[in-house]
């Protein structure tokens, strides 16, 4: 049974996941609510396994599997950190080592600090997130296989085999001629973002454009520019594109807003 004592310090951190978890009876829930009022350790704790959900998926073995793991990584490195003294030390240093594991071991029991060591991804790995995955290929270009037509089938070709480079080529040239100026822009700013070593200051053009104007790509054009502003370093303007997202993507952009600010 899980040990559901409300120490004046700490309950214990199985307790609290079945509390996330929703698993606890009527009582056990009004009691460990009230113990979280109060205990502000408690609280956090909550908080970063509701974090941990949001961000890994919630999966409760997932989740002590981490839990353990980096444990288990803390205390080996203590092992090191810990050793025992040089002979002119040993007879003050081992009673210390000994209380320094025991404190540390429950600290890592009672309160799991380990849980913020990775809560803050890094905007490269945020970015990561959203551009693994390539948007929609470009829609199939049909009528008489004129040049802008032709150009369009390169386009769509390279675009689904990621060869965002022959892309590019094939977009430059439609839109030099001026023709479906905000989807060639659109798609430009997308394969600038998806090359290997990705170019977004030059992405930010294009998509810029796509953005000034009404077209049928405008909300898809604000939430790719605000990801090509942040792979650019310019998470000012990155976080206000994000902010004036209200359609496509503006669950994941009030999302993403929250994880730069953490």
């Amino acid at each position: 049974m899980n040990d559901l004592s409300t120490h004046k310090e700490h309950i214990a951190l199985e307790v609290l996941i079945d509390y996330v978890d929703g698993i606890l009876d009527a009582t056990s829930r009004k009691k460990i609510e009230e113990h979280i009022k109060n205990n502000p350790e408690s609280s956090e704790i909550v908080d970063n396994i509701k974090w941990y959900y949001e961000t890994y998926g919630q999966d409760r073995e997932k989740l002590e599997e981490y839990l353990d793991e980096t444990k288990k990584g803390i205390l080996a490195a203590l092992d090191v950190a810990l050793e025992e003294p040089s002979a002119k030390h040993s007879k003050v240093r081992p009673l210390w080592h000994r209380i320094s594991r025991v404190a540390v071991i429950a600290i890592l029991l009672i309160i799991p600090t380990i849980l913020l060591l990775n809560r803050t991804k890094s905007t490269t790995d945020l970015l990561e997130d959203h551009l693994s995955a390539p948007y929609d290929n470009p829609p199939v270009t049909r009528g008489e296989a004129d040049q802008n037509t032709m150009l369009w089938s390169q386009v769509t070709l390279a675009y689904g085999n990621q060869s965002y480079g022959n892309a590019i080529t094939s977009l430059e040239t439609i839109i030099d001629k001026g023709e479906t100026l905000s989807m060639a822009h659109f798609y430009a700013g997308l394969c600038y973002l998806y090359l290997k070593d990705p170019e977004p200051d030059k992405a930010i053009p294009h998509l810029q454009k796509v953005v000034d104007s009404e077209n049928p790509f405008m909300e898809q054009g604000l939430w790719f520019l605000s990801l090509a502003y942040l792979q650019n370093n310019e998470e000012s303007l990155g976080k206000q594109t994000l902010e004036s997202i209200t359609g496509f993507k503006m669950e994941e952009a009030q999302k993403l807003l929250a994880e730069l600010d953490r």
